[in-house]
């Protein structure tokens, strides 16, 4: 299971930036403000698609996110799991928290994952922009320092840019990325492609989609791949297809993992107090 246990580790640090849920977006003029809010997601194994050794899949997904342009953005993540493989089970546990300034000037990141309830790898870092790149410091698993590409942007940034590119009616949106992924020291580059709008109400969806703040919003079919940067290889890490909300909301998840995907289901999405913000 070791190559499963790679590529999950990867995913579902990436998930943390938007492509589940992350912080929903309304639209104000041209801003995107964002509102705090919780939502839980229901894996299981894709049956569409084959899953080469893989027998049953099950899991959760919990994202809570409260912050704005002037206090900034924090998110706290849960996902759990659980893998039947060849007679073997693997239960995979990561929490991770992240605090991103709303101008994208710094991003504060930890996670801790385990595997059968036993400790694997815990993630403690900083990433600062600084005039010529962005200035990484990694304190877990190891201590490191790095500069990386000063375009890079955050998970929240991500999302607000994923955003506007689908109201502008944009159909690519090409970016690097840097989340604090696995021991904190991988860039990706992130391909989004975004489908064509659906109108609000359109279509069948999971109850929780049904909240009259969703059922009024137009959404979009997106899929990201993300690429280790640095390295020549036409074959993403992985990739996340979802149906992205007007207000930042995602349903229908599907994440690639190569030898087999995995499906997240809304279950729940509940909408926290916001604080007003002057800043655009």
């Amino acid at each position: 299971m070791t190559a499963v246990r790679t590529a999950l580790s990867a995913a579902l640090a990436g998930l943390l930036f938007t492509g589940a849920g992350g912080l929903s977006v309304r639209a104000e003029g041209a801003a995107a403000v964002l509102a705090p809010h919780r939502a839980v997601y229901d894996l299981s194994l894709d049956t569409r698609r084959e899953a080469r050794g893989l027998d049953q899949a099950r899991g959760r997904i919990l994202f809570d996110t409260v912050g704005n342009r002037c206090e900034g953005f924090t998110t706290s993540f849960r996902q759990v799991v659980e893998l039947s493989m060849n007679g073997s089970r693997l239960v995979m546990d990561v929490r991770t928290a992240h605090f991103e300034e709303g101008d994208g000037s710094s991003f504060r990141f930890t996670s801790r994952s385990s595997h059968n309830g036993a400790a694997q790898t815990e993630t403690d870092g900083t990433a600062t922009r600084g005039p010529d790149a962005v200035n990484v410091a990694v304190r877990r698993p190891r201590e490191l320092t790095r500069q990386i590409d000063r375009a890079a942007i955050f998970p929240t940034e991500h999302l607000i840019r994923l955003v506007e590119a689908a109201r502008e009616g944009r159909n690519v949106l090409e970016v690097k990325v840097y989340d604090g992924a696995e021991t904190g020291e991988k860039l990706y580059n992130a391909t989004a492609i975004i489908g064509r709008r659906i109108a609000p109400g359109a279509g069948e969806v999971e109850e929780a989609a049904r909240d009259p703040r969703l059922a009024a919003l137009a959404r979009w079919p997106v899929t990201i791949s993300y690429f280790e940067d640095g390295r020549d290889s036409p074959t993403p890490v992985y990739s996340i297809a979802f149906e992205l909300y007007e207000n930042g909301v995602s349903r229908q998840l599907v994440i690639h993992y190569g030898e087999f995907s995995l499906r997240g289901d809304l279950k729940s999405v509940e909408w926290q107090p916001e604080t007003a913000c002057a800043r655009p």
